[in-house]
């Protein structure tokens, strides 16, 4: 087979890649420079730290509209923000419950990699390449000091979690907060409101009982010692079973099934879950990391599958409702009749607003070409058929507390956990040496 070679493409100052830029920078600013900017506690700030995290706040770009007192007040913020990053770890150092594992260095190093890789389009062997041609790095050396980032950054977030509760704020501080920042909050992008004729194609007790004891012989290997990922490979029915049920960073909100996300989110690194049920089997979850409100997770899954003549009368009766209730009143009818989603058939199908970006990629696909009060095709996910009839579309809406709760509710608890953070960090700032010397 002829093998075409591709050409290694430039990397495209993109989020993810700042970090690559700011670590370049800082690696050959300090060949040229040895200045120290300020110390505090026995940590030194370097001059070469402070361009190059300043380059990596704008982006690494200049701008020429900034005037000397502009680019100074900029260099000053940035300092202020290493002195706080340094005044945690500090703080860190004193507190014995806060420790960084390696395998969480390595799947957070492993992660960023991935995602360089990714949003770059490139393989390893270009990436090193590019490091190599263009920045004169090794992957060893970008690989070294990219894990001194990450390890710093973990115990800032330990800190975080330790000294901050993120989540758990009072309805009324969510109102609270709605009222008072709604017009700067950021808009919704492209929105749809949509009706849903969900039905759930449900399994019988015999299926899901073999089901049970395949997933308890399962428990019991883990329990005798043997390894989660070996294990995940020879009996995991998950699509990420042949990379050991490794289902990378997952954030809160972003899993259908909420009793595995409500588990594993309550779990700390090397924790190993006992069997957790869902509406589509049995899982066993391990969490490996922590990131912020991020869990990387690896699955032992057994499904409980209903047999495929189950799928197909649901699914005929699904095509006839969407050839025959096309009208807004029909579909509500058939919604309040056949659905098995409470909540929605209560409303006659009636969802709430929500984003197109945040849809499950197979609901996305099937309404991108509808027109409004056009009806898609079915739908399946997991052991659900649905149709969804269009009711309207926008480019864009404000958020609102009935639409929008658990978003807003994130960036409330975000802001709330921030605020208290600056003011522990304004008090150990007074309980730190610093000697700032800019």
């Amino acid at each position: 087979m002829h093998m075409v070679r591709r050409a290694v493409p430039p990397i495209h100052a993109s989020a993810v890649v700042l970090l690559v830029i700011a670590l370049c920078l800082s690696l050959r600013a300090r060949e040229r420079i040895d200045g120290i900017v300020a110390f505090v506690g026995d940590s030194a700030i370097l001059y070469s730290e402070l361009e190059a995290y300043t380059l990596m706040k704008t982006g690494g770009l200049a701008d020429s509209t900034v005037d000397s007192a502009g680019a100074s007040a900029l260099r000053r913020q940035a300092l202020d923000d290493l002195i706080d990053g340094k005044v945690l770890l500090v703080q860190a150092e004193k507190d014995t419950n806060i420790t960084i594992s390696e395998n969480e260095i390595d799947a957070e190093l492993d992660n960023r990699i991935q995602g360089i890789l990714r949003q770059n389009n490139l393989t390893l062997e270009q990436f090193e390449t590019v490091l190599q041609t263009q920045q004169g790095l090794s992957i060893a050396k970008f690989k070294a000091e990219v894990r001194k980032q990450i390890r710093q950054e973990l115990i800032k977030q330990k800190v975080q979690q330790q000294y901050v509760a993120m989540g758990g704020a009072a309805k009324s501080d969510i109102e609270e907060f709605y009222r008072e920042y709604r017009d700067s909050l950021p808009p919704a992008g492209e929105s749809v409101l949509l009706r849903a004729l969900i039905v759930e194609v449900a399994p019988s007790d015999e299926i899901r009982q073999k089901a049970y004891e395949r997933i308890t012989a399962i428990k019991e290997r883990l329990d005798n010692g043997e390894d989660f990922s070996e294990v995940a490979k020879r009996y995991s029915e998950g699509p990420n079973a042949h990379k050991g049920g490794d289902l990378g960073f997952i954030s809160k909100g972003t899993l259908s099934q909420l009793a595995f996300e409500e588990r594993v989110f309550s779990m700390e690194p090397g924790d190993v879950s006992d069997i957790i049920r869902t509406r589509i089997g049995f899982h066993i979850a391990t969490v490996l990391a922590r990131r912020e409100d991020m869990v990387h997770v690896k699955q032992v899954f057994v499904a409980v599958k209903p047999p495929q003549e189950q799928y197909e009368q649901t699914r005929a009766l699904l095509d006839s409702l969407r050839t025959h209730a096309t009208t807004a009143a029909q579909f509500e009818e058939a919604a309040r009749r056949f659905s098995t989603d409470e909540i929605s058939r209560s409303r006659g199908g009636m969802l709430r607003w929500q984003t197109v970006a945040s849809l499950a990629p197979a609901v996305r696909r099937a309404i991108d070409a509808l027109e409004v009060n056009g009806i898609s095709e079915v739908v399946t996910s997991d052991n659900t058929l649905a149709i969804y009839r269009l009711e309207d579309r926008v480019d864009s809406r404000a958020l609102t507390l009935d639409d929008d709760w658990n978003e807003i509710a994130t960036i409330a608890q975000r802001v709330i956990a921030q605020e208290k953070l600056l003011d522990l960090v304004r008090k150990w700032r007074q309980e730190t040496f610093i000697d700032i010397r800019l």
